[in-house]
């Protein structure tokens, strides 16, 4: 009678926990605040740029021409080369005002989805804050970092890992209110962000920061703020520049890793030109890119809408088979590393 008690009250006991929502947690905490898979990818990041660039595109398994928020993480590189994304980009603004979906209408619920199941895979994900003007009131910028700091604390499993993000906020796009700041302030914006979220508990984020440009752009080193691992660059090109991609880019980039290695941060960019007008782009320039300078990853613009309205930055199942067979060359190319040959990247390294 007393065992049968006994299992009684252990059951009811297991019950209890189960419906309050607690589990057991099994994410590792590193010695600097950040879990073990977070410390592990901020070592790593700056190691793979000697073996070769990963290769991936925002929302790259989240939307294509022609589709978009698949069940199954499929993705217009897949459709095309066989293999996935190695890294994702996403973008948070909306979430800190409490919106379903985010400026560029992604479902942040899909968007968890996607980052659980590219962080299952051993991909990369890379996500940005583009906030709002809060007009100086602190309160509000305090409730929207809560907001921020929240969702990035729901993207775990049901063992309680978290995946780990590398987080730009405020990224300096020339045009977002922060932008005319001065150097002093736009740090101090940074930084006091950065504080806030480590306050509300965030231990997922290697800490980036973003430029329009950097070659020539002498702000830059000005504004940089401390506590950054990664310098990236977002360098995607209009169709009138499409001509002179090769000079521009190679400008950009000289200057975007000359930077990163002047401070000890890995190196990465967003680039493409929507609706690909220059053939050879991606096996020549962008290879001739990863093949010259070290580079920790590199992100395409998002492929959306439907085929005719030609926004896509990469070749997507349907389109001309001069692009297709560019982008499989560049996928053939050694210093690229897609998802299929991704280890480790959240693991230590000896």
């Amino acid at each position: 009678m007393k065992t049968n008690t006994l299992i009684y009250f252990l059951l009811a006991a297991l019950l209890c926990v189960s419906c309050n929502g607690k589990r057991k947690s099994y994410d590792e905490m590193g010695s600097d605040g950040m879990t073990t898979r977070t410390e592990n990818l901020q070592a790593n990041l700056r190691a793979i740029a000697n073996q070769g660039v990963l290769v991936g595109q925002q929302y790259g398994t989240l939307s294509g021409v022609g589709w978009r928020a698949d069940s199954t993480g499929r993705s217009d590189m897949q459709g095309i080369c066989g293999d996935h994304p190695a890294c994702c980009g996403y973008e948070l603004c909306g979430i800190e005002r409490g919106m379903r979906h985010n400026v560029d209408s992604v479902s942040f619920d899909d968007m968890r989805k996607d980052v659980l199941r590219l962080f299952r895979r051993g991909g990369l994900i890379q996500m940005t804050w583009t906030a709002p003007d809060h007009h100086g009131d602190d309160r509000l910028l305090e409730t929207w970092l809560t907001r921020v700091a929240r969702f990035l604390g729901s993207l775990q499993d049901g063992y309680g890992i978290k995946a780990p993000v590398v987080l730009m906020l405020y990224p300096h796009d020339g045009r977002s209110w922060y932008t005319r700041l001065s150097a002093d302030d736009y740090k101090a914006l940074y930084q006091s962000a950065a504080d806030k979220l480590k306050d509300l508990g965030v231990t997922n984020a290697v800490m980036g920061c973003s430029f329009a440009h950097i070659a020539g752009n002498k702000a830059a080193e000005e504004l940089l703020p401390d506590g950054v691992d990664v310098l990236h660059a977002d360098l995607r090109l209009t169709a009138a520049q499409a001509s002179a991609a090769h000079s521009l880019l190679d400008r950009e980039v000289s200057a975007l890793v000359g930077m990163a290695q002047q401070h000890n941060m890995a190196a990465a960019m967003t680039t493409g030109i929507q609706g690909q007008a220059t053939p050879g782009f991606f096996s020549g320039t962008i290879a001739g890119l990863v093949k010259q300078y070290r580079l920790s990853y590199i992100l395409f613009g998002a492929n959306r809408g439907e085929p005719h309205e030609g926004r896509f930055y990469v070749p997507y199942p349907g389109c001309s088979n001069e692009l297709i067979d560019d982008f499989v060359k560049f996928y053939n190319a050694e210093p690229t590393i897609f998802l299929g040959d991704l280890n480790g990247l959240y693991l230590k390294k000896d």
